[in-house]
């Protein structure tokens, strides 16, 4: 419908609507005639103002659901992280535990410097309970 369409079916109901006010008591009239002009009255006010319209429906409908998602990956990502942390602070307590434990006994240098050495270590640090 372009502007002139509009315009004509706009006409076409206020006629009909005038119309069925010639059968209403003239009580109705008087009360219809009264939230008409309350209505036009609330209608310049709003328009005297700054008209936002349709962005608070583009905030809820659009942004608001983005910024959820962006809401859950952020926390996605802190737990991610978070994770990540407390494995690596897990693991360096149990690597100080191995060297203290290490640098505690009497071994021979060439000890640390034999392979087979170092896999006895890996083994008896995952066999080791708890």
């Amino acid at each position: 419908m372009n502007n002139q369409d509009e315009q004509q079916f706009a006409n076409k109901i206020s006629q009909v609507l005038n119309q069925s006010t010639d059968n209403l008591s003239p009580g109705i009239r008087t009360r219809l005639q009264a939230a008409r002009q309350e209505a036009l009255v609330h209608q310049k006010t709003q328009l005297t103002g700054l008209s936002l319209a349709g962005v608070g429906h583009f905030t809820s409908d659009v942004i608001l659901p983005q910024v959820r998602k962006l809401v859950a990956l952020l926390a996605l990502a802190v737990g991610v992280v978070g994770t990540y942390y407390w494995n690596s602070f897990q693991q360096a307590a149990e690597n100080e535990e191995i060297d203290s434990a290490l640098l505690s006994d009497e071994l021979p240098i060439n000890a640390y410097l034999d392979h087979g050495f170092s896999a006895w270590l890996e083994h008896s640090s995952q066999s080791s309970p708890e």
